[in-house]
C-alpha cells in the first residue's frame, strides 16, 4: 500500500474508571470498528491544600489519576458518527470525563494485515456539539518532569492534560557528556488548546520546563479537525448552580467557538522571541513489540533525529487479517522535515518493516511549529 491515504484519526482520552465501566473498546467494535490502539497513563487534576498543609502552603496540588488512550483510525466520512459514538458511550454531555478529538493524517505505507481502514461507523445517534477550533500541543519531556508541563494546562484554566511513558532514543546520544545526566525514559504530555491560545501557552510550557536548554524535551503543536475539550481542572465541587466549565462551554455555545476568550499572544511577550521549528511533519511509526530499536535505527541512519517509544495493545474485532498481528504493538513517534519522508519510508521498506517481522504502519500529521534546544 503505496499511495498516501487521507483519514481521521480519533483520540479518546478517557479515565481508567469511566473507560472500564462503560467497556469503550467493546461498544466501538460493536459499532463497526475494526480496532484500535490502547495506551496506558494518566490525567492531571488540581486539588486544593486543606487543613495544616492548606493554612502553612496554600494553593493547590496537581494529583493524577489513571486514564486509557484509545487511537483508532477511520476514513474522513465516518469522523462525524465515530466522534457522537464516543460523546454517547462516555456521556461527554456532562462534561469533565473524557477528552476527545480527531485529526487529519496521511497513511503513506501499512503493511497487508494492518492497512484496511474503517469505512464507516454504524452508530446513528445524536450528532455529537464538537469544536473546531482546536490545536494539539505534545511535549516529550525526561521522566518526573512531566507534571511541570501539565500544571500549565490546568492553571489557566485550559484543559485536562493526558501524560503517558516511553523510552527515547537518537538525541541523548548527541549531547556528548551531557548524555549521562539525560535519562532514556520519557513523559509525554497531550494538551488541548483553542487556536487564538495554542502558541502561547507551547510557550508557557516551554517557560515551566526550560525546553529551549540542552537536553530538556522537545514541544510541538498539530492541527486538530474537531474534538470535545475536559475543561474540569479542579476536583472542587461546584459551588454555585453550574460550574465554571459549564458557564464557559455555554458561552463557547453562544459564541460559536473560541475566540471570545483569547488572551491574546501580546500577554505574553514571548511568543516569538525565540526560535522555532517549522516545515516539519509527525511521523508515527505503528509495529509490533520488539521491533522498534532495529526500525528506529534504520530511520535514523535514514535522517530522522531521534524517537519516543510508547507501548501499545492492539484491540481488534477477531478478523482474519488481524490475527496476524501482535496484541502487543509499539507506537515511534519522529519529527521530520517534509523532504526527508519518502527516503525514511524507504528505508524502513529496505530495513523490513512492512514484513511479518514488523507489521508496521506509518501515519503522517502537520506539525507547523516545535521548540527544542536549538544550539548556540
Amino acid at each position: 500500500m503505496n499511495t498516501a491515504i487521507p483519514l481521521r484519526l480519533i483520540t479518546a482520552i478517557v479515565d481508567k474508571n469511566i473507560s472500564s465501566l462503560v467497556k469503550l473498546a467493546d461498544m466501538a467494535l460493536h459499532y463497526g470498528l475494526n480496532s484500535m490502539n490502547i495506551i496506558t497513563g494518566r490525567v492531571g487534576m488540581l486539588q486544593q491544600r486543606k487543613g495544616l498543609l492548606g493554612f502553612f502552603a496554600p494553593g493547590a496540588s496537581l494529583i493524577n489519576e489513571s486514564a486509557d488512550i484509545f487511537m483508532f483510525l477511520v476514513a474522513a466520512g465516518a469522523e462525524e458518527a465515530c466522534l457522537g459514538m464516543l460523546t454517547d458511550v462516555c456521556r461527554l454531555k456532562k462534561g469533565g470525563r473524557a477528552t476527545v478529538f480527531s485529526e487529519e493524517v496521511e497513511q503513506v505505507r501499512a503493511c497487508e494485515a494492518c492497512g484496511q481502514v474503517d469505512g464507516a461507523c454504524s452508530f446513528s445517534g445524536e450528532k455529537a456539539k464538537t469544536d473546531a477550533e482546536l490545536m494539539g500541543i505534545c511535549c516529550i519531556v525526561q521522566r518526573g518532569r512531566g507534571d511541570d508541563i501539565a500544571r500549565v494546562t490546568l492553571e489557566t484554566g485550559t484543559c485536562v492534560p493526558s501524560t503517558f511513558f516511553g523510552i527515547g532514543t537518537g538525541v541523548r546520544d548527541k549531547l556528548g557528556l551531557l548524555r549521562v545526566a539525560i535519562s532514556a525514559e520519557k513523559e509525554v504530555i497531550q494538551a488541548i488548546a483553542s487556536t487564538y491560545d495554542a502558541e502561547m501557552i507551547m510557550d508557557m510550557m516551554i517557560d515551566a520546563g526550560k525546553l529551549d536548554q540542552p537536553g530538556n524535551g522537545f514541544i510541538y503543536i498539530h492541527p486538530l479537525s474537531r474534538g470535545i475539550v475536559n475543561a474540569r481542572v479542579s476536583t472542587e465541587a461546584p459551588r454555585h448552580a453550574a460550574s465554571m466549565e459549564q458557564i464557559i462551554s455555554a458561552i463557547d455555545e453562544l459564541k460559536s467557538g473560541f475566540s471570545w476568550r483569547s488572551r491574546g499572544v501580546a500577554e505574553k511577550g514571548a511568543v516569538g522571541s525565540r526560535p522555532y521549528l517549522s516545515s516539519l511533519v509527525g511521523f508515527m511509526l505503528f509495529c509490533d513489540d520488539g521491533t522498534s530499536n532495529d526500525l528506529v535505527s534504520a530511520a535514523m541512519a535514514a535522517g530522522a533525529a531521534g524517537a519516543t517509544i510508547n507501548k501499545m495493545k492492539l484491540v481488534h474485532s477477531g478478523g482474519a487479517d488481524y490475527r496476524t498481528l501482535s496484541p502487543a504493538r509499539e507506537l515511534c513517534s519522529m519529527i521530520v522535515g517534509e523532504k526527508q519522508v519518502p527516503v525514511i519510508v524507504e528505508a524502513l521498506e529496505k530495513a523490513g518493516a512492512f514484513g511479518d517481522n514488523g507489521h508496521a504502519k506509518i501515519l503522517l500529521r502537520k506539525v507547523p511549529k516545535a521548540c527544542t534546544y536549538l544550539g548556540k
